[in-house]
């Protein structure tokens, strides 16, 4: 019965800490300069919390970011599984209002992998004669360099039967390496996600059109 208790008290006191957690990260991301850091990266963006299933929706209407438990799946354009540690961070790394460079490749490192994922599932990206036109390569490397010029944050693309694998870590031998920016990272999901919302044939060519100009700086071949 003792045991009983204390595994309610402890379920009630993490439970306690997500809420404080959650209820941060609302404040923060009403920030004038957070709330144009996240603009054109999505509308509506699904959290999923992994420690407890517990799951809301980020809606970014240009001004303002709002919040709305649970997640209407043919609503949001992306949806990313996070851990506490991950709020905390993220918190922390925007209480002041502001985001350094530093911050910046922190908050990105979470949000990095899984949505260069989602954005690769869209039908557009997957067909295999509209990649050889946009000249993407069928196996790349991807880093996203801290600004400290340590550690980064890396995934592979591995493009197999129809569609894109995205795996965390190196693997392989690529035929192009990316080494982006914080910055270079956030101009490249805004120019994709205009693209994938507008879903037009004049969108998509002028997005291949600007993609090929901007890898230049950013990516070598093998």
């Amino acid at each position: 019965m003792i045991n009983f208790f204390v595994y309610l008290l402890l379920c009630n006191f993490i439970f306690s800490q997500e809420k404080q957690s959650i209820n941060a990260l609302k404040s923060i991301l009403q920030t004038k300069e957070v709330v144009q850091y996240f603009d054109g990266i999505f509308n509506y963006l699904g959290v999923t919390i992994e420690e407890t299933g517990e799951s809301f929706t980020i809606h970014h209407d240009g001004n303002t970011m709002e919040f709305n438990s649970g997640i209407n799946e043919d609503k949001v354009e992306f949806i990313v599984p996070i851990r506490e540690q991950n709020i905390k961070n993220m918190v922390s790394h925007a209480k002041d209002g502001r985001i350094s460079d530093q911050e910046s490749w922190r908050i990105l490192s979470v949000l990095f992998t899984p949505l260069t994922k989602v954005t690769l599932k869209s039908p557009v990206l997957s067909v295999n004669w509209r990649r050889k036109i946009a000249g993407i390569e069928d196996l790349t490397h991807v880093y996203l360099l801290n600004p400290s010029g340590k550690e980064a944050n890396k995934h592979s693309l591995i493009y197999v039967k129809g569609q894109w694998l995205v795996l965390n870590g190196i693997h392989g031998e690529p035929k192009r390496t990316y080494r982006m920016s914080p910055d270079q990272a956030l101009e490249y999901q805004k120019k994709i996600f205009s693209a994938m919302k507008k879903d037009s044939f004049i969108g998509w060519f002028k997005f291949s059109s600007w993609y090929k100009k901007w890898r230049k700086t950013c990516s070598i071949t093998h």
